[in-house]
Protein backbone atom coordinates (compact mmCIF):
# COMPACT_ATOMS: atom_id res chain seq x y z
CA UNK A 1 0.00 0.00 0.00
CA UNK A 2 0.88 2.97 -0.56
CA UNK A 3 -0.13 7.04 -0.91
CA UNK A 4 -0.75 9.38 -3.64
CA UNK A 5 -1.42 13.34 -3.77
CA UNK A 6 -3.71 14.24 -5.59
CA UNK A 7 -2.77 16.50 -8.22
CA UNK A 8 -2.88 20.40 -8.64
CA UNK A 9 -6.72 20.00 -9.53
CA UNK A 10 -7.58 17.60 -6.98
CA UNK A 11 -6.64 20.12 -4.74
CA UNK A 12 -8.52 22.59 -5.92
CA UNK A 13 -11.68 20.07 -6.04
CA UNK A 14 -10.63 19.76 -2.34
CA UNK A 15 -11.08 23.59 -1.42
CA UNK A 16 -14.59 23.14 -0.85
CA UNK A 17 -13.95 21.01 1.96
CA UNK A 18 -11.67 23.73 3.58
CA UNK A 19 -8.85 22.94 5.86
CA UNK A 20 -10.14 20.25 8.55
CA UNK A 21 -10.72 17.29 6.19
CA UNK A 22 -9.42 16.12 2.85
CA UNK A 23 -9.79 13.56 0.49
CA UNK A 24 -6.63 11.21 0.60
CA UNK A 25 -5.80 8.36 -2.58
CA UNK A 26 -4.56 5.32 -1.47
CA UNK A 27 -3.57 2.76 -3.50
CA UNK A 28 -2.96 -0.81 -2.40
CA UNK A 29 -1.15 -3.79 -3.63
CA UNK A 30 -3.65 -5.16 -5.69
CA UNK A 31 -3.43 -1.63 -7.87
CA UNK A 32 -7.55 -0.82 -6.48
CA UNK A 33 -7.41 2.81 -6.24
CA UNK A 34 -8.97 3.81 -2.49
CA UNK A 35 -10.11 7.42 -1.45
CA UNK A 36 -10.40 7.77 2.62
CA UNK A 37 -11.55 11.13 3.97
CA UNK A 38 -9.21 12.37 6.55
CA UNK A 39 -8.33 15.02 9.04
CA UNK A 40 -6.27 17.12 6.90
CA UNK A 41 -3.66 18.35 10.27
CA UNK A 42 -3.81 14.31 11.40
CA UNK A 43 -4.19 12.18 8.60
CA UNK A 44 -6.59 10.29 10.92
CA UNK A 45 -9.63 9.26 9.05
CA UNK A 46 -13.32 10.00 9.29
CA UNK A 47 -14.37 6.87 11.34
CA UNK A 48 -17.99 5.90 10.34
CA UNK A 49 -16.85 7.46 6.89
CA UNK A 50 -13.83 4.97 6.53
CA UNK A 51 -16.06 2.59 7.68
CA UNK A 52 -18.25 2.85 5.10
CA UNK A 53 -16.31 3.10 2.55
CA UNK A 54 -14.42 -0.05 2.99
CA UNK A 55 -17.77 -2.63 3.81
CA UNK A 56 -20.43 -0.75 1.51
CA UNK A 57 -19.59 2.17 -1.10
CA UNK A 58 -16.14 0.67 -2.90
CA UNK A 59 -18.16 -2.29 -3.58
CA UNK A 60 -20.74 0.00 -6.14
CA UNK A 61 -19.11 2.81 -7.40
CA UNK A 62 -15.81 3.72 -9.31
CA UNK A 63 -12.90 5.34 -7.86
CA UNK A 64 -13.24 8.82 -8.74
CA UNK A 65 -17.11 8.59 -7.82
CA UNK A 66 -16.49 7.29 -4.66
CA UNK A 67 -13.59 10.49 -4.20
CA UNK A 68 -16.56 12.99 -5.25
CA UNK A 69 -19.09 11.08 -2.60
CA UNK A 70 -16.20 11.79 0.25
CA UNK A 71 -15.73 14.96 -0.68
CA UNK A 72 -20.03 15.53 0.03
CA UNK A 73 -19.33 13.50 3.58
CA UNK A 74 -16.50 16.58 3.85
CA UNK A 75 -18.64 19.15 3.69
CA UNK A 76 -21.01 17.68 6.23
CA UNK A 77 -18.02 16.49 8.94
CA UNK A 78 -17.13 20.11 8.53
CA UNK A 79 -20.19 21.58 9.60
CA UNK A 80 -21.26 19.07 12.00
CA UNK A 81 -17.44 20.29 13.84
CA UNK A 82 -18.16 24.09 12.71
CA UNK A 83 -21.99 25.31 12.68
CA UNK A 84 -23.63 22.48 14.71
CA UNK A 85 -20.96 21.94 17.49
CA UNK A 86 -20.77 18.12 17.65
CA UNK A 87 -18.19 15.31 16.12
CA UNK A 88 -20.14 13.35 14.10
CA UNK A 89 -18.07 10.14 14.15
CA UNK A 90 -18.97 10.58 18.16
CA UNK A 91 -22.32 11.23 17.52
CA UNK A 92 -23.39 8.36 15.01
CA UNK A 93 -21.33 5.99 17.22
CA UNK A 94 -23.10 6.96 20.51
CA UNK A 95 -26.46 5.33 18.63
CA UNK A 96 -27.78 8.82 17.45
CA UNK A 97 -28.26 10.41 14.12
CA UNK A 98 -29.08 13.80 12.58
CA UNK A 99 -32.38 15.16 13.40
CA UNK A 100 -34.78 17.06 11.58
CA UNK A 101 -33.88 20.45 11.92
CA UNK A 102 -29.85 19.58 12.06
CA UNK A 103 -30.25 18.02 8.32
CA UNK A 104 -32.07 20.84 7.35
CA UNK A 105 -29.48 23.43 8.60
CA UNK A 106 -26.91 20.85 6.52
CA UNK A 107 -28.58 21.04 3.39
CA UNK A 108 -28.88 25.26 3.48
CA UNK A 109 -24.74 24.77 3.99
CA UNK A 110 -24.79 22.73 0.42
CA UNK A 111 -26.63 25.80 -1.28
CA UNK A 112 -24.32 28.70 -0.09
CA UNK A 113 -24.83 31.96 -0.32
CA UNK A 114 -24.56 32.63 -3.95
CA UNK A 115 -21.34 33.31 -6.14
CA UNK A 116 -18.95 30.96 -8.55
CA UNK A 117 -19.23 27.95 -5.51
CA UNK A 118 -22.99 27.67 -5.38
CA UNK A 119 -24.12 24.56 -6.19
CA UNK A 120 -26.31 24.14 -9.18
CA UNK A 121 -29.93 21.93 -8.67
CA UNK A 122 -28.03 18.83 -9.80
CA UNK A 123 -25.54 18.90 -7.62
CA UNK A 124 -27.38 19.70 -4.59
CA UNK A 125 -30.12 17.10 -5.00
CA UNK A 126 -26.50 14.80 -6.06
CA UNK A 127 -25.32 16.03 -2.74
CA UNK A 128 -28.41 15.02 -0.86
CA UNK A 129 -28.28 11.83 -2.26
CA UNK A 130 -25.00 10.81 -1.18
CA UNK A 131 -25.81 12.16 2.37
CA UNK A 132 -29.19 10.07 2.68
CA UNK A 133 -27.06 6.88 1.59
CA UNK A 134 -24.32 7.84 4.30
CA UNK A 135 -26.69 8.05 7.47
CA UNK A 136 -28.88 5.42 6.39
CA UNK A 137 -25.99 3.30 6.18
CA UNK A 138 -24.99 4.20 9.41
CA UNK A 139 -27.99 3.80 11.33
CA UNK A 140 -27.03 0.15 11.76
CA UNK A 141 -24.15 -1.01 14.44
CA UNK A 142 -23.33 -3.45 12.45
CA UNK A 143 -22.33 -1.44 10.00
CA UNK A 144 -21.10 1.73 11.68
CA UNK A 145 -19.98 0.01 14.82
CA UNK A 146 -20.55 1.92 18.43
CA UNK A 147 -23.39 1.77 20.06
CA UNK A 148 -26.44 -0.45 19.33
CA UNK A 149 -29.79 1.32 20.09
CA UNK A 150 -32.48 0.57 17.51
CA UNK A 151 -34.32 -2.68 17.04
CA UNK A 152 -35.70 -3.62 13.34
CA UNK A 153 -38.85 -1.84 13.65
CA UNK A 154 -36.88 1.30 14.91
CA UNK A 155 -33.91 0.96 12.16
CA UNK A 156 -36.72 0.83 9.66
CA UNK A 157 -38.86 3.95 10.98
CA UNK A 158 -35.71 6.13 11.54
CA UNK A 159 -34.60 4.99 7.65
CA UNK A 160 -38.26 5.63 6.45
CA UNK A 161 -37.80 9.40 8.59
CA UNK A 162 -34.74 10.26 7.20
CA UNK A 163 -35.33 9.66 3.65
CA UNK A 164 -38.70 11.44 3.89
CA UNK A 165 -36.80 14.73 5.17
CA UNK A 166 -34.26 14.84 2.40
CA UNK A 167 -36.84 13.99 -0.49
CA UNK A 168 -38.64 17.10 0.75
CA UNK A 169 -35.52 19.59 0.74
CA UNK A 170 -34.57 18.23 -2.77
CA UNK A 171 -35.63 20.71 -5.58
CA UNK A 172 -35.53 18.78 -8.31
CA UNK A 173 -33.11 18.93 -11.16
CA UNK A 174 -33.85 19.95 -14.55
CA UNK A 175 -33.13 18.67 -17.77
CA UNK A 176 -29.27 18.80 -18.83
CA UNK A 177 -29.15 20.98 -21.52
CA UNK A 178 -28.32 19.39 -25.02
CA UNK A 179 -24.80 18.69 -25.95
CA UNK A 180 -24.58 20.32 -29.16
CA UNK A 181 -22.72 17.97 -31.72
CA UNK A 182 -20.19 19.35 -33.74
CA UNK A 183 -20.52 20.70 -37.25
CA UNK A 184 -18.67 19.50 -40.14
CA UNK A 185 -17.23 23.42 -40.51
CA UNK A 186 -15.70 22.63 -37.24
CA UNK A 187 -14.74 19.55 -37.38
CA UNK A 188 -13.02 20.21 -40.78
CA UNK A 189 -11.43 23.09 -38.85
CA UNK A 190 -9.54 20.83 -36.15
CA UNK A 191 -8.39 18.63 -38.59
CA UNK A 192 -6.69 21.23 -40.92
CA UNK A 193 -5.09 22.50 -37.42
CA UNK A 194 -3.40 19.73 -35.73
CA UNK A 195 -3.64 17.20 -38.76
CA UNK A 196 -1.05 15.73 -40.80
CA UNK A 197 0.30 17.16 -44.05
CA UNK A 198 3.17 15.81 -46.09
CA UNK A 199 5.95 17.89 -47.93
CA UNK A 200 7.27 18.20 -50.92
CA UNK A 201 9.41 15.25 -49.91
CA UNK A 202 6.76 13.40 -48.88
CA UNK A 203 7.80 13.79 -44.73
CA UNK A 204 4.69 13.83 -43.00
CA UNK A 205 4.81 17.17 -40.94
CA UNK A 206 2.35 18.11 -38.23
CA UNK A 207 1.34 21.65 -37.15
CA UNK A 208 2.89 23.27 -34.73
CA UNK A 209 0.24 24.21 -32.36
CA UNK A 210 1.60 21.11 -29.94
CA UNK A 211 5.16 20.08 -28.63
CA UNK A 212 6.92 17.55 -30.91
CA UNK A 213 6.37 14.73 -29.47
CA UNK A 214 2.47 14.93 -28.66
CA UNK A 215 1.57 16.06 -31.99
CA UNK A 216 0.95 12.84 -33.59
CA UNK A 217 -0.61 11.60 -30.06
CA UNK A 218 -3.09 14.46 -29.75
CA UNK A 219 -4.18 14.12 -33.40
CA UNK A 220 -4.64 10.35 -32.92
CA UNK A 221 -6.40 10.80 -29.45
CA UNK A 222 -8.98 13.35 -31.27
CA UNK A 223 -9.51 11.06 -34.05
CA UNK A 224 -9.91 7.88 -32.07
CA UNK A 225 -12.42 9.05 -29.60
CA UNK A 226 -14.58 10.98 -32.80
CA UNK A 227 -14.45 7.77 -34.85
CA UNK A 228 -15.54 5.07 -31.85
CA UNK A 229 -17.21 7.02 -29.79
CA UNK A 230 -15.76 6.33 -26.90
CA UNK A 231 -15.40 8.26 -23.21
CA UNK A 232 -12.88 9.96 -21.89
CA UNK A 233 -11.92 7.01 -19.35
CA UNK A 234 -11.92 4.02 -22.51
CA UNK A 235 -9.99 6.48 -24.73
CA UNK A 236 -7.04 6.29 -21.94
CA UNK A 237 -7.30 3.02 -21.14
CA UNK A 238 -7.03 1.32 -24.29
CA UNK A 239 -3.94 -1.11 -24.51
CA UNK A 240 -1.33 -2.36 -26.90
CA UNK A 241 -3.65 -5.54 -26.31
CA UNK A 242 -6.90 -3.82 -27.61
CA UNK A 243 -5.72 -2.96 -30.81
CA UNK A 244 -6.79 -5.76 -33.40
CA UNK A 245 -4.25 -8.23 -35.03
CA UNK A 246 -4.08 -9.31 -38.82
CA UNK A 247 -7.28 -9.03 -40.51
CA UNK A 248 -9.61 -7.76 -37.57
CA UNK A 249 -10.22 -4.22 -37.37
CA UNK A 250 -11.86 -4.08 -34.10
CA UNK A 251 -10.79 -1.99 -30.77
CA UNK A 252 -11.49 -3.69 -28.09
CA UNK A 253 -13.08 -1.81 -24.90
CA UNK A 254 -12.59 -3.79 -21.76
CA UNK A 255 -13.29 -2.90 -18.28
CA UNK A 256 -9.64 -3.04 -15.99
CA UNK A 257 -10.50 -1.64 -12.75
CA UNK A 258 -7.68 -1.20 -10.38
CA UNK A 259 -5.05 -2.63 -13.13
CA UNK A 260 -1.46 -2.88 -11.32
CA UNK A 261 0.18 -1.91 -14.60
CA UNK A 262 -1.93 1.46 -14.07
CA UNK A 263 0.74 4.05 -12.46
CA UNK A 264 -2.00 7.16 -12.68
CA UNK A 265 -3.00 7.90 -9.01
CA UNK A 266 -6.65 9.13 -10.47
CA UNK A 267 -6.95 5.51 -12.81
CA UNK A 268 -9.66 6.41 -15.58
CA UNK A 269 -12.52 4.03 -15.84
CA UNK A 270 -14.55 2.14 -18.24
CA UNK A 271 -17.76 2.40 -17.13
CA UNK A 272 -19.86 1.54 -19.76
CA UNK A 273 -20.44 -2.15 -21.28
CA UNK A 274 -17.10 -3.74 -22.95
CA UNK A 275 -17.78 -4.39 -26.64
CA UNK A 276 -15.58 -4.42 -29.95
CA UNK A 277 -16.07 -1.44 -32.17
CA UNK A 278 -14.63 -1.39 -35.83
CA UNK A 279 -12.36 0.82 -36.78
CA UNK A 280 -11.65 2.28 -40.24
CA UNK A 281 -8.42 1.72 -42.26
CA UNK A 282 -7.46 5.34 -41.89
CA UNK A 283 -7.28 5.17 -38.08
CA UNK A 284 -6.21 2.11 -37.97
CA UNK A 285 -3.01 3.39 -40.25
CA UNK A 286 -2.61 5.92 -37.66
CA UNK A 287 -2.43 4.12 -35.05
CA UNK A 288 0.36 1.93 -36.77
CA UNK A 289 2.40 5.19 -37.03
CA UNK A 290 2.33 6.10 -34.01
CA UNK A 291 3.41 2.57 -32.79
CA UNK A 292 6.20 2.64 -35.41
CA UNK A 293 7.32 6.26 -35.79
CA UNK A 294 10.72 7.40 -34.46
CA UNK A 295 10.91 10.11 -31.46
CA UNK A 296 10.31 12.97 -31.45
CA UNK A 297 6.54 12.27 -33.64
CA UNK A 298 6.36 8.24 -31.94
CA UNK A 299 4.52 6.48 -29.29
CA UNK A 300 7.89 5.69 -26.46
CA UNK A 301 7.42 2.08 -26.23
CA UNK A 302 8.34 -0.28 -23.14
CA UNK A 303 7.51 1.52 -20.28
CA UNK A 304 3.47 0.84 -19.88
CA UNK A 305 1.31 -1.40 -21.58
CA UNK A 306 -1.44 1.88 -22.45
CA UNK A 307 -1.59 2.84 -25.98
CA UNK A 308 -1.06 6.59 -25.19
CA UNK A 309 1.78 7.90 -23.13
CA UNK A 310 3.03 10.86 -22.03
CA UNK A 311 7.01 11.65 -22.87
CA UNK A 312 8.12 9.89 -19.87
CA UNK A 313 6.49 6.61 -20.91
CA UNK A 314 3.75 6.56 -18.51
CA UNK A 315 0.38 6.76 -19.52
CA UNK A 316 -0.95 10.20 -20.12
CA UNK A 317 -3.31 11.03 -16.95
CA UNK A 318 -6.82 12.23 -17.05
CA UNK A 319 -5.25 15.93 -16.69
CA UNK A 320 -3.71 16.51 -19.51
CA UNK A 321 -6.10 14.92 -21.80
CA UNK A 322 -8.11 17.47 -20.54
CA UNK A 323 -5.76 19.98 -21.28
CA UNK A 324 -5.43 18.80 -24.81
CA UNK A 325 -8.66 18.86 -25.66
CA UNK A 326 -9.26 22.74 -24.24
CA UNK A 327 -6.27 23.28 -26.28
CA UNK A 328 -7.82 22.17 -29.34
CA UNK A 329 -11.07 23.85 -28.71
CA UNK A 330 -9.56 27.28 -27.82
CA UNK A 331 -6.98 27.39 -31.14
CA UNK A 332 -9.91 26.89 -33.07
CA UNK A 333 -12.04 28.72 -31.66
CA UNK A 334 -14.65 25.59 -31.01
CA UNK A 335 -16.33 26.48 -27.24
CA UNK A 336 -16.39 24.22 -25.47
CA UNK A 337 -15.29 21.06 -26.97
CA UNK A 338 -14.89 18.27 -24.62
CA UNK A 339 -14.45 14.83 -25.07
CA UNK A 340 -17.79 14.03 -23.99
CA UNK A 341 -18.99 15.91 -27.00
CA UNK A 342 -16.86 13.96 -29.25
CA UNK A 343 -18.87 11.19 -27.99
CA UNK A 344 -22.52 12.90 -28.78
CA UNK A 345 -21.09 14.02 -32.38
CA UNK A 346 -20.43 10.20 -32.76
CA UNK A 347 -24.37 9.17 -31.25
CA UNK A 348 -25.88 11.68 -33.31
CA UNK A 349 -24.48 10.56 -36.59
CA UNK A 350 -24.76 6.83 -35.86
CA UNK A 351 -28.26 7.39 -35.21
CA UNK A 352 -28.81 8.93 -38.10
CA UNK A 353 -28.04 5.89 -39.84
CA UNK A 354 -29.56 3.37 -37.68
CA UNK A 355 -32.81 5.07 -36.84
CA UNK A 356 -34.66 3.45 -39.75
CA UNK A 357 -33.24 0.26 -38.96
CA UNK A 358 -35.51 -2.30 -37.27
CA UNK A 359 -32.68 -3.14 -34.72
CA UNK A 360 -31.11 0.51 -35.11
CA UNK A 361 -31.53 1.21 -31.41
CA UNK A 362 -29.95 -2.46 -30.14
CA UNK A 363 -27.26 -1.91 -32.26
CA UNK A 364 -26.33 2.04 -30.89
CA UNK A 365 -26.82 0.62 -27.54
CA UNK A 366 -23.98 -1.83 -28.28
CA UNK A 367 -21.70 0.09 -29.99
CA UNK A 368 -22.05 3.26 -27.34
CA UNK A 369 -21.87 0.68 -24.40
CA UNK A 370 -24.63 1.43 -22.43
CA UNK A 371 -26.12 -0.59 -19.87
CA UNK A 372 -29.43 1.63 -19.91
CA UNK A 373 -30.93 1.53 -23.48
CA UNK A 374 -32.40 4.35 -22.45
CA UNK A 375 -29.90 6.52 -22.37
CA UNK A 376 -29.14 5.73 -26.32
CA UNK A 377 -33.01 6.51 -26.88
CA UNK A 378 -32.93 10.34 -27.02
CA UNK A 379 -30.24 9.98 -30.09
CA UNK A 380 -32.53 7.83 -31.91
CA UNK A 381 -35.83 10.04 -31.07
CA UNK A 382 -33.62 13.35 -32.46
CA UNK A 383 -32.70 11.46 -35.87
CA UNK A 384 -36.54 10.29 -36.23
CA UNK A 385 -37.49 14.15 -35.35
CA UNK A 386 -35.00 15.43 -38.25
CA UNK A 387 -36.13 12.65 -40.37
CA UNK A 388 -39.60 13.49 -40.08
CA UNK A 389 -39.41 17.41 -40.42
CA UNK A 390 -37.28 16.39 -43.94
CA UNK A 391 -40.06 14.16 -45.08
CA UNK A 392 -42.89 17.12 -44.04
CA UNK A 393 -40.33 19.56 -46.57
CA UNK A 394 -40.31 17.59 -49.12
CA UNK A 395 -44.29 17.02 -49.03
CA UNK A 396 -44.58 20.60 -48.89
CA UNK A 397 -41.74 21.08 -51.45
CA UNK A 398 -43.62 18.60 -53.67
CA UNK A 399 -47.35 19.81 -53.14
CA UNK A 400 -46.94 23.21 -54.05
CA UNK A 401 -44.88 22.18 -57.20
CA UNK A 402 -48.06 20.85 -57.88
CA UNK A 403 -50.14 23.65 -57.40
CA UNK A 404 -48.19 25.54 -59.82
CA UNK A 405 -48.31 23.14 -61.79
CA UNK A 406 -52.38 23.02 -62.20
Amino acid sequence: MYFVDTGPRSEGAMADIGKIFSVLHIVLDSGERLPCLVDATTWIPARVALRWVMRYRRYRVQSSTLAANLRVLGKMYKWTQETAGFDLDDRLTGGRTLQNREIESLARSFRGTGGAQELDTGAYDQHLTIVEDFLKWSLDSENRGGRRSLDLAQLAQERSRIGLILRSLRVGARATDRIEPLEEAEIRAIRNSIGPRRDVQGVLTFPEIFSPHTRLRNWLMFEVALELGIRRGELLKLRLDSLPRGADDGIRILRRPDDPHDSRSKEPAVKTAERVIPASRNLLAAIRAYLTYPRPLGRISGRSPYLFVARSGRPVSMDTADDVIAAIGEHNGVSPLSWHRLRHTWAERIAEAFADQPNGMDRLVYLGGWTNPQSATRYIQRALARQAKEAVRNYHRKLYVEAKDA
